[in-house]
């Protein structure tokens, strides 16, 4: 499912689309089956920039190992399947729940959390919790020294260096829609 040629291939193509479709950026349908994932990495040019969009849970994919998620990072430039040495963004984790027990009757719960350089998410406040099928607007801003991540009013600075930046949108064990992206450099 994780092909370097395809990510690569796709990513070029995609990028090609903001001048044709005008200023509304790309667009990636980033659909997995369980336990597998998918990512796009962007380049993008020398210098301060932002990547902004939204990313929308369309449907989960049975859970076996790995909870669907999707994770906008900027990141440092990896070969293909091996993960990368730095990163700051966040993740949109979701976990299918009985309706009938959860208080919004919601069939799953949808969860929004940091993350940065392999530890820990550090999960958002409750009251960034959002209903599945939530289209959630993002930023990420990176000045060459750090990222600042803007989820609805929240926002937290992260301390990242590297050398050749790269946005990486990831997807696993579900359908998440990214619309709307765009990299801009910073003046």
């Amino acid at each position: 499912m994780n092909s370097g040629f395809y990510r690569y291939a796709i990513g070029l193509a995609l990028l090609t689309a903001p001048a044709i479709a005008g200023a509304r950026g790309i667009t990636y349908d980033c659909d997995t089956a369980a336990d597998h994932y998918s990512e796009l990495d962007l380049p993008v040019d020398a210098g301060a920039f932002t990547v902004s969009g939204k990313v929308q849970l369309k449907t989960l994919a049975a859970i076996k190992t790995f909870i669907p998620l999707a994770r906008v990072q900027i990141t440092s430039p990896t070969v293909p399947g091996k993960g990368p040495d730095v990163y700051a963004g966040f993740v949109l984790s979701a976990l299918p729940a009985d309706a009938t027990k959860t208080p919004s009757g919601e069939p799953s719960i949808q969860m929004l959390g940091y993350s940065v350089n392999g530890k820990e998410d550090d999960i958002l406040p409750f009251s960034l919790m959002t209903k599945p099928g939530t289209i959630q607007a993002f930023s990420l801003s990176y000045d060459g020294t750090k990222v600042l991540v803007n989820l609805g009013n929240e926002s937290k600075s992260f301390p990242l260096k590297t050398k050749d930046p790269i946005v990486r949108l990831v997807c696993s064990t579900g359908e998440f829609l990214f619309t709307d992206v765009t990299i801009t450099p910073s003046r």
